[in-house]
């Protein structure tokens, strides 16, 4: 008989009660307990193994969840990049390490927290503003800013979007902001710096362009000289009369108007660019055409220009121009160097789709393999008196300027220079 049940007998009838005596009825009665009893200590250990299982695989689950939480953890306080996340109050309810640091507070302390314990309202209200767009629309919103906190002034790339939980639903918001402030300086000294390089390529020119107005005005001066003569002898011969004197001040006038316009191209090439402008395509290679005409004559270059249609660009045009400038000098010192007998240089214009391209070509003997993949590094330069500035800024100031592209393709049969400007231009009368 099961122990449990003949203790309970015994307080029932007495300690002297014989239940060996008792009755056929009585017996079976026995043997139905003792059977409940004995398949109640199986089913209790059953239960008490499937709780044992249990409770072990409960524990290394919690222990799994907490090595992914301190991973998580690490993980997220390892970055350099500030995150935080927001609930759909707009509260705090996490961050990392770098965020808090960067407020001078722990991630406990800020869990619950409002942008407005931390900032001005102004600020508060645009943070709470762009979070509400956020929530609302499920987008992606990516800004730079200044901000200034416990007089720490950082420039910072912060991307915001949507926080959701495992059903897709929008349960707040979790942002990434990024210190960029060294390389923002950075940028802004390099741009300073190509400032300066593009005005020292502008004074290198300057002797050449000297001499090319100079070999300009010879001629004109030369024609102002014989109207005085003509004059004087026209006076001495008594012929000069009222029909003359205008003609003679008419043709001086236009020669003069020509010198000055000369002068007028030349200043205007070395003053910095301050603005954005629209000007015509057409206008600047003409000037270009103008400065280096004397050149060309003088070594038989034949230049031609292809600019089918009026097109109007957007720019600093005075830098532009320089461009043009600089890649036909290049090619005429290549012809020059090279000594080709039927020197030519061609400019084509032509718009594809939204892009509009300006080809300069010359008909030299091309650029060595070695040296056009250095082509437009700065200080580089096959010239034995060249700067190695020009090309160089040449590319600044159509791809970082302009955004556009600069590009060059050269073999045995000659050298293409590619200029390609996207979505800056216009055709006269659209």
């Amino acid at each position: 008989m099961h122990p449990l049940l003949k203790l309970q007998l015994k307080k029932i009838y007495g300690k002297d009660f014989d239940i060996s005596k008792e009755d056929e009825k009585f017996q079976k009665f026995i043997t139905l307990i003792e059977n409940g009893y004995r398949d109640f200590e199986e089913n209790e250990s059953f239960l008490n193994k499937i709780l044992e299982v249990n409770a072990k695989e409960l524990e290394e689950s919690n222990y799994r969840l907490y090595r992914k939480q301190e991973l998580l953890r690490s993980v997220k306080n390892s970055m350099d990049d500030a995150i935080f996340y927001k609930d759909l109050n707009h509260r705090y309810i996490g961050c990392n390490e770098k965020f808090a640091e960067f407020l001078g507070l722990s991630e406990e302390e800020m869990i619950g927290k409002s942008d407005y314990d931390f900032f001005d309202k102004k600020t508060a209200d645009y943070y709470r503003e762009m979070n509400e767009e956020i929530i609302q629309n499920q987008t992606k919103i990516v800004y730079k800013q200044w901000v200034d906190f416990h007089g720490k002034k950082v420039y910072a790339l912060t991307s915001k979007t949507a926080l959701v939980d495992k059903n897709k639903k929008v349960i707040g918001v979790v942002g990434v902001s990024r210190d960029i402030t060294h390389e923002y300086e950075m940028q802004k000294e390099l741009e300073h710096k190509n400032i300066i390089l593009i005005q020292q390529n502008k004074l290198v020119s300057m002797g050449e362009m000297i001499a090319n107005i100079a070999h300009q005005w010879r001629q004109p001066l030369n024609t102002l000289s014989i109207v005085v003569q003509k004059l004087q002898l026209y006076y001495k011969e008594d012929l000069l009369d009222t029909e003359k004197m205008d003609q003679s001040i008419y043709e001086a006038m236009e020669l003069i108007h020509g010198m000055s316009e000369t002068i007028e191209d030349f200043r205007n090439f070395f003053k910095p660019a301050k603005a954005i402008e629209e000007f015509s395509l057409e206008d600047a290679i003409e000037k270009s055409y103008i400065i280096i005409k004397p050149v060309l004559e003088k070594n038989n270059i034949t230049l031609t220009i292809n600019v089918p249609h009026r097109y109007f660009i957007k720019g600093y045009k005075n830098e532009f121009f320089q461009v043009i400038l600089n890649l036909l000098n290049n090619a005429v010192e290549a012809l020059i160097m090279d000594n080709i007998k039927v020197p030519i240089i061609c400019i084509n214009v032509w718009n594809n789709a939204d892009d509009i391209v300006i080809e300069v070509y010359d008909n030299a003997n091309g650029i060595k393999g070695e040296d056009l993949d250095r082509l437009f590094d700065p200080y580089f330069t096959t010239k034995e008196s060249g700067t190695g500035l020009g090309l160089y800024m040449s590319r600044i100031i159509i791809e970082e300027h302009m955004h556009g592209e600069l590009s060059v393709k050269s073999n045995y049969l000659g050298t293409t220079f590619l200029i390609k400007l996207g979505g800056v231009f216009k055709l006269n009368g659209f």
